[in-house]
């Protein structure tokens, strides 16, 4: 039987929840995520109007964290973005958090998550509108990723970068070619804004700490790690962003693992193929063995908190800059338009009697009354790990 998330959560779940507390969000994703496309949430047939069945399936869950479903989801963004893209080259900048920083993160993931992505565009703008970068505005997608390929927590975000934007008098602007911005100084800006950011938030006590720091502790924390190098990466030129958005769909749903890298799951401990990085020109794939408890202890760490959009846009992709986004669109490609929308492809007619078809959808109450009892308040579900 091949081994899934969801054959490791049905077989460890129990036991595990009865020695962690974990947030009610994560009680909520695992018990849809062990009744995914078993029956447990539903199901839904495929008839047409004069009641002749053709199918009946058993209902996703359609969780962001679920493996096998909502690749359907993933597919329609992919086909919208590429569709809104500019005709140009783009850059990818990858943005990296100090794993000092980890622990503030997992007791403030919403609040950390909007930080990280206004400083992140902040950085961006304020160097590019400056003569000597660029000046002038471009257009930028930007995806926040919580996990390394072996799961531990690896805090990092992929922005999508046009090589280029409008100015001040709405012409297109293109970057010098294969040159974008001074490492050095987009490291430092970004630095320098993240850590100003969090003392404001400290000063403003909208930040939760976790017991093991105060307040002190974490000034002092943001003083040494300003005086530290950061990680950030500005990778060569695309000619165009269709790579760059096809890889920032894989993440958009599906959790940090997916089925076909688990390997084994004995019962005590689970194996699982991962990619090295580090210290290797192209990434080695490697196995690892972890014991279920800190296979599950890192699977949680990056169920995504309801309400987090994990990816956003800014600038010219923005939805509030469309009608400068098509100024640009016609400059590149004179005469070019934005392609309409296709209308959906016509469902195909009941076989039998030529009528069309429709899906009914019999849902399944959520068994709240299936939760452990024991959910913790605020904070991370599990100890942040930065190994």
């Amino acid at each position: 039987m091949a081994v899934t998330v969801q054959s490791i959560l049905n077989a460890a779940f129990p036991a595990y929840a009865a020695t962690h507390r974990l947030p009610l969000y994560v009680h909520k994703a695992v018990s849809v995520l062990r009744r995914c496309r078993t029956g447990g949430l539903g199901r839904n047939a495929v008839k047409c109007s004069n009641g002749h069945v053709l199918a009946v399936r058993r209902n996703s869950c359609r969780h962001r964290a679920c493996p096998q479903c909502g690749w359907r989801k993933a597919e329609n963004w992919l086909e919208r973005w590429r569709a809104r893209l500019l005709p140009t080259t783009h850059f990818q900048v990858i943005f990296t958090v100090p794993s000092e920083l980890h622990i503030l993160w997992g007791w403030n993931r919403k609040l950390f998550a909007d930080t990280f992505f206004h400083v992140v565009r902040d950085t961006l703008f304020e160097l590019l509108a400056q003569e000597r970068h660029l000046g002038a505005h471009p257009g930028l997608i930007m995806a926040l990723h919580t996990w390394g390929s072996a799961l531990p927590v690896h805090l990092h975000g992929h922005v999508l970068l046009t090589a280029g934007g409008v100015d001040a008098e709405g012409k297109w602007v293109a970057t010098r070619p294969n040159f974008l911005i001074w490492g050095p100084i987009l490291r430092d800006t970004f630095r320098k804004k993240l850590l100003a950011a969090l003392r404001r938030l400290l000063q403003q006590g909208v930040l939760d700490l976790p017991p093991s720091l105060d307040a002190a502790d974490v000034h002092t924390l943001l003083d040494e790690l300003g005086q530290t190098p950061w990680h950030v990466r500005i990778q060569p030129p695309y000619a165009s962003g269709n790579g760059l958005v096809v890889y920032l769909a894989r993440y958009l749903r599906g959790g940090p693992i997916k089925n076909y890298r688990l390997l084994a799951c004995t019962g005590t401990a689970v194996e699982f193929r991962y990619r090295e990085y580090r210290g290797h020109q192209r990434p080695k794939w490697r196995t690892i063995t972890l014991a279920v408890e800190e296979f599950l202890d890192r699977l949680f760490q990056h169920v995504p908190v309801p309400g987090l959009q994990m990816v956003r846009a800014y600038g010219l992709y923005s939805r509030h800059e469309q009608a400068a986004l098509q100024r640009c669109r016609l400059q590149l490609q004179p005469g070019g338009q934005q392609p309409p929308p296709q209308p959906p492809a016509p469902r195909q007619p009941c076989p039998r009697c030529g009528a069309a078809l429709i899906v009914v959808v019999s849902p399944t109450p959520f068994p709240s009354r299936q939760l452990s009892q024991k959910p913790m308040g605020p904070g991370p579900p599990v100890l942040a790990r930065s190994n």
